[in-house]
């Protein structure tokens, strides 16, 4: 209504307001007894320092859709959006050397995290954790019952990839894929080995240009998390 004396409830009736069909699932009378409804953190967004992109957090996440742009709006400004495809989000971003045999090449190592065509799917049951007499951690038999079964060895995972670029040309030189073996390996003096189907297949070795031995854990830790979730919501579907 314009005239604000012929709202709804305006003259102080507030049982006129509670009657209001828009209200009929609502128990006024138990209302204030009821937990809040959940509320989802936003996404958080990227730390973006020259040619590094740093938003590892990303690694755990199932980004709903309505979260995507404006993360990707927040990496609209670097480079790297034209190595990329349409949609998808970097997670993880830094210059590397790339090294095989006696080759040395500079490269920019993504982690981005791609959309399906299809909304992700809701996460498998968490494990309870509880600490028993002598101290240790044990997983409850109520969780135990609920465990997925392992996937088929070397299966492919959806729902992200590993790029290497040339940084000058902008040119995606290969994609490492994910599978249900991938492994992470840290190495010594800021190197770290990535093993796309295990013991089994190709390593890549890749080490940070500066040495930085942080950095490069926090890529096998990234990477790791990140093939963790894939195996998860692959097992959820």
């Amino acid at each position: 209504a314009g005239e604000p004396q012929q709202r709804l409830g305006a003259g102080g009736a507030y049982a006129e307001l509670r009657a209001h069909p828009l209200f009929d699932s609502l128990d006024f009378a138990s209302l204030h007894l009821q937990p809040p409804p959940p509320l989802a953190p936003p996404p958080p967004l990227p730390r973006i320092s020259g040619a590094k992109v740093m938003n590892p957090q990303l690694a755990s996440r199932a980004l709903a859709r309505e979260e995507r742009p404006q993360l990707l709006s927040s990496q609209a400004d670097t480079p790297w959006g034209a190595a990329i495809s349409e949609g998808e989000i970097i997670v993880l971003g830094t210059p590397v050397l790339k090294r095989r045999f006696l080759s040395v090449k500079s490269r920019q190592l993504l982690l981005v995290d791609a959309p399906l065509s299809t909304p992700p799917p809701p996460p498998p049951p968490a494990y309870t954790n509880f600490r028993n007499p002598e101290g240790s951690f044990a997983r409850s038999r109520a969780s135990e019952s609920h465990a997925k079964p392992p996937l088929p060895p070397a299966t492919p995972l959806v729902g992200g990839r590993l790029v290497y670029v040339d940084p000058e040309k902008l040119e995606v030189k290969g994609e490492i894929p994910f599978s249900s073996e991938f492994d992470a390996e840290l190495g010594p003096r800021g190197a770290f080995y990535v093993r796309p189907a295990g013991e089994r297949g190709r390593t890549y070795y890749f080490e940070d240009p500066a040495g930085d031995e942080v950095l490069a854990e926090t890529w096998v830790r990234t990477l790791l998390r990140f093939k963790a979730r894939l195996v998860d919501e692959a097992r959820a579907r």
